[in-house]
């Protein structure tokens, strides 16, 4: 699997959401009870971080000062990490607009495109696309076209391994059609469903609906099959019979 470092850069429209750095330099929610010094992480970011799904706190390599949009975090998801740095780039920061992030992704390429994927449909937006291009070529010394083509190659890598995913279930339905009994074929039913589904998620680009669909789809074709309903049922039986440990997410850190 190729893996290596895969560096863009982001057109930031809106510095919020407000957010609060901690004692110890983590990134926390603007109603963290142990106070905290302000730091505005911008729609850029925070696509990014809702991407990765669950992972720690971001740390901070440089808190904010009197200017806070000015940062570095550092976040780790499994094997993948990304360094992200928020700047202005023009008119000193005086809108959210005049600032920019430079993301560093270091990881596999199938990750960084998948992460990649997420953030244009997080966004709902091309991070390419900026308000002020001369002054955003400056700072990052490569023009328009350039950071497009750094998104794309990503974003599209991202899409060809989503599309050959939903293309590994369908051939499995198919190779089913006709060979499972009355049950299978309720079962099938959710397998084209959830296959249909898919495939709309990623036409609209979104990569965790994708992944939802096809566990979905998945878990269908396994029941759908005579061979192998047995074994889901009896995981699902040993499942139920397993006592289920009591978490109270009541309480604050």
């Amino acid at each position: 699997m190729e893996e290596g470092k895969f560096e863009l850069w982001a057109q930031v429209r809106t510095g919020t959401p407000q957010m609060k750095v901690d004692s110890e330099g983590l990134l926390r929610p603007s109603t963290w009870p142990e106070g905290g010094s302000l730091v505005y992480l911008g729609d850029v970011t925070q696509a990014i971080l809702s991407s990765l799904g669950p992972h720690p706190p971001p740390e901070f390599i440089e808190s904010p000062g009197f200017d806070e949009q000015r940062w570095t975090i550092s976040v780790q998801s499994n094997e993948l990490k990304i360094l992200i740095r928020s700047e202005s780039y023009w008119g000193f920061g005086l809108f959210a607009r005049c600032y920019l992030n430079r993301i560093e992704i270091i990881g596999a390429r199938n990750d960084a495109a998948r992460i990649a994927f997420d953030i244009i449909a997080s966004l709902g937006r091309d991070p390419w696309v900026t308000t002020f291009p001369f002054a955003f070529r400056r700072k990052t010394e490569l023009s328009i076209n350039e950071h497009q083509v750094n998104w794309t190659n990503l974003i599209d890598a991202g899409k060809f391994e989503l599309a050959e995913n939903i293309e590994l279930i369908a051939d499995r339905y198919r190779k089913l059609i006709g060979k499972v009994d009355k049950i299978g074929k309720e079962h099938l039913s959710g397998v084209d469903e959830n296959i249909t589904m898919a495939k709309q998620a990623l036409h609209d680009r979104n990569a965790p609906a994708v992944s939802r669909a096809l566990s979905r789809a998945e878990r269908f074709l396994i029941l759908a099959n005579p061979k192998t309903r047995s074994d889901l049922d009896e995981q699902m039986i040993e499942s139920d019979d397993e006592e289920i440990p009591f978490v109270d997410l009541t309480e604050s850190e």
